[in-house]
């Protein structure tokens, strides 16, 4: 009877520290998502186009650094543009008519989830927006486009803050914010990673 209750508890605290190791393991390894704005070149990136009557038709694209700086790769990736507002100053944001959280492009219009592998050189970039040269307006790199009554966006003068989020099936959210500024010049667009709050 002895024999059997030391047997047991033995099994009983073998999976107890069998299970916590896994779980520690796990938790070590995961894949660790980031999402940031660097404002380097790659993130303002300039598309250049064949001159139709003298005038450039291309386009401004801005643009997020995503990368997985953890151990696993971070299966099925995605970014959302999850809100927007206007920035009135830095103590002043309003809530803009985008409410629900939409799936951003990949760079090059793609909005299929995405596996990173886990290399912090490694660096992958969604867009955020975009403004043509030849024609003024924000044009926004969200999966089927805004909703009807979201349309007076595309017309705003001044600096909307993109709030972005990047999830993985296996990896905790990753967020940031950044600053786009854009007064229906594209000579005058700009963007920069928005403070901390």
């Amino acid at each position: 009877m002895e024999i059997a209750l030391v047997g047991a508890a033995a099994a009983i605290v073998g999976g107890l520290v069998s299970g916590a190791y896994q779980h520690c393991r796990d938790y070590f390894s995961r894949p660790k998502l980031e999402i940031d704005y660097e404002g380097t070149a790659a993130n303002k990136v300039e598309i250049i186009s064949e001159k139709i009557d003298g005038i450039d038709p291309g386009a401004i694209f801005i643009r997020a650094r995503v990368r997985n700086t953890g151990r696993r790769t971070a299966k099925g990736t995605r970014e959302f543009l999850a809100s927007l507002q206007e920035v009135i100053s830095q103590e002043q944001l309003l809530q803009t008519s985008f409410h629900d959280a939409k799936p951003l492009a990949w760079a090059g219009w793609d909005f299929k989830p995405r596996d990173i592998p886990p290399a912090p050189n490694v660096h992958f970039y969604v867009d955020l927006t975009s403004v043509l040269k030849k024609q003024s307006g924000w044009r926004f790199s969200v999966e089927n486009g805004l909703f009807a009554g979201q349309t007076s966006l595309t017309s705003y003068r001044g600096t909307y803050r993109f709030h972005l989020i990047a999830t993985a099936n296996n990896a905790e959210p990753a967020t940031c914010a950044v600053d786009v500024s854009y007064d229906m010049d594209w000579h005058n667009l700009r963007a920069v990673a928005a403070p901390k709050a």
